[in-house]
């Protein structure tokens, strides 16, 4: 198993969609008595920063120098949870204009360049054909939500040296929705993918395919699993680590996220040490 420390040296740049994530917890007290709506009393709320800002935060746990590069606009989600159980009963999106300017960085002087990609507007069509052509490791997430189901998939960048996606990203990018999940991701033609599949763990492929269980079946919040597999996991690739250690630590990133409740914490070695039930350092 590759020393978690090993990635410590990287310079690297975070880009894409800056999201405030906001909790809203209710308590559910019945159906009202005129409409055809759940009726609850609002508690209290959390407000995480999330995108951009929450895969730049677990990277930076692995790695001493990380910049964000996020674009003009902010999306807002504000998501109505309940109190007990924490399940996701409505969620409101809104996009909004930033109230200062984001920092723009020189690409080519990264070791490693992460492109967290919602969909929200950051990567345009121009920035991405940049980035392709100046990164010298390319990391890539392309994610598909309700806001751009089917428009924001992973074949838009013309290069990616490290790409992970969860299995309906992957399929929708191929138009495949039949096909064995191997030949989808041969089909996508990246140097090194890895798609991951909640509680089916994850399959990557660098020319030969390695499947690796997932760590965990208990699950407190899923948002941001997806991300901080991606984050922790894409320094791993950069410096050339086995497939099967990358995936690893990709599932353990994912393990720990998802004990944790919106962006409350962040994904540590320490805590990836514990999930793969190794002795830190």
């Amino acid at each position: 198993m590759i020393a978690l420390d090993s990635v410590k040296h990287l310079k690297v740049l975070v880009m894409g969609d800056a999201i405030m994530d906001e909790y809203v917890y209710v308590k559910v007290i019945g159906k009202a008595v005129k409409e055809n709506a759940l009726s609850a009393l609002a508690g209290k709320r959390e407000l995480f920063k999330g995108g951009v800002w929450a895969a730049a935060k677990h990277t930076a746990n692995f790695c001493d120098h990380v910049d964000v590069w996020r674009g003009p606009m902010t999306m807002w989600n504000s998501r109505l949870v309940d109190d007990v159980y924490l399940r996701k009963l409505f969620v409101v999106h809104e996009l909004r204009e930033n109230d200062e300017d984001s920092h723009q960085h020189t690409i080519k002087d990264y070791d490693l360049v992460i492109v967290t990609d919602f969909g929200h507007g950051t990567m345009t069509r121009s920035l991405i054909e940049r980035v392709s052509y100046e990164a010298r490791f390319l990391a890539v997430n392309t994610q598909t939500n309700s806001t751009n189901f089917g428009f924001n998939v992973i074949k838009k960048y013309p290069r990616a040296d490290f790409v992970v996606l969860d299995e309906l990203e992957a399929r929708l990018a191929m138009h495949d929705n039949h096909s064995p999940l191997e030949l989808v991701i041969e089909k996508l033609d990246y140097p090194c993918i890895i798609v991951t599949r909640g509680t089916q763990g994850a399959i990557g492929y660098d020319g030969c395919f390695d499947t690796v269980p997932a760590l965990t079946h208990s699950v407190i919040d899923t948002m941001g699993a997806g991300d901080a597999f991606f984050a922790v996991a894409a320094p791993f690739a950069a410096i050339g680590a086995k497939l099967k250690d990358v995936i690893r630590i990709g599932n353990a990133a994912g393990a720990v996220k998802v004990g944790i409740v919106g962006h409350r914490s962040s994904v540590t070695p320490h805590r990836i040490y514990e999930q793969l039930g190794i002795e830190d350092g």
